[in-house]
């Protein structure tokens, strides 16, 4: 038996192990934060929902693209999918998915005053998907144009915003 040869794999071993429960630093994403700013054009439906004269209530859905001017998490171009219920005297909400062009997601959850052009719209990132888990942050915008067009008993609404901006931490 060479001993050179055992003493030298126990060598090895024993300062693997050593390392593995000290710890070696991995190779995961460092934290990040910091601010954005972009456009956002959506375009999508409506529904009204029968309830009183005096109040206009619908849900609606929105799709469309964030394009920004500085990255979250190394991307600047998400595809925008929202549904949210809207009231003429309270106001509307809406959750939102960004998802880039590899499928990791940003959710974020906004309110307004009524929805109309120049309505200031507030809003949290909630969270994200992969990369991106932690995501937290605020962002506001004001519509720049919103529009609906009713067509054969049909509700579609379409809007743009130019001041789109925030700001996000990821841990």
């Amino acid at each position: 038996m060479n001993y050179k040869a055992f003493l030298k794999g126990w060598g090895i071993l024993a300062i693997s192990l050593v390392l593995f429960s000290v710890g070696i630093p991995s190779a995961g994403h460092a934290a990040e934060s910091g601010n954005f700013s972009g456009t956002w054009v959506a375009n999508g439906s409506r529904v009204e929902f029968p309830f009183s004269t005096d109040r206009e209530i619908y849900t609606f859905k929105l799709s469309g693209h964030v394009s920004l001017q500085t990255t979250i998490g190394g991307k600047k171009n998400y595809w925008s999918d929202c549904v949210g219920f809207s009231d003429t005297v309270d106001g509307a909400v809406a959750r939102c998915v960004w998802k880039d062009l590899n499928g990791s997601e940003i959710y974020v959850s906004l309110k307004s005053k009524p929805l109309h052009e120049g309505g200031q719209v507030v809003g949290t990132i909630v969270g994200g998907s992969d990369h991106l888990e932690g995501l937290s942050g605020d962002l506001s915008f004001t519509w720049a144009s919103f529009s609906v067009q009713e067509d054969s008993g049909k509700s579609m609404i379409m809007g743009q915003t130019l001041d789109l901006s925030g700001s996000y931490q990821l841990p």
